[in-house]
């Protein structure tokens, strides 16, 4: 008896095993299929973001060396300044 109450049970889940995988079939595979193109969509948009990130780095890059030219362009400002000051003092003095 409890071998045959296990056999109707075993063949009961069976069957709702079957017909939940052929009635989920269709819906399945749409799934997959939408899945697919989204990880297309996603990839393309991950190497399109990477370039992006590369030129950036690439942008960063040249800000730095031009905010070096700067400093080093106001440095030689100031000195230019500070004998164009030291001169004016020495004129200054002569004509008196």
């Amino acid at each position: 008896m409890k071998r045959a109450i296990a056999a109707v049970l075993s063949l009961l889940m069976i069957g709702l095993l079957a017909s939940a995988l052929i009635g989920c079939g269709a819906d399945i595979k749409a799934e997959n299929e939408r899945l697919k193109t989204e990880n297309a969509t996603l990839t393309a948009d991950n190497d399109r973001l990477k370039l992006e990130v590369q030129k950036l780095k690439e942008d960063i890059q040249k800000a730095a060396g031009k905010d070096a030219t700067i400093a080093s362009l106001t440095a030689e400002n100031e000195a230019l300044k500070k004998q164009v000051e030291d001169l004016n003092a020495k004129l200054t003095k002569k004509k008196r």
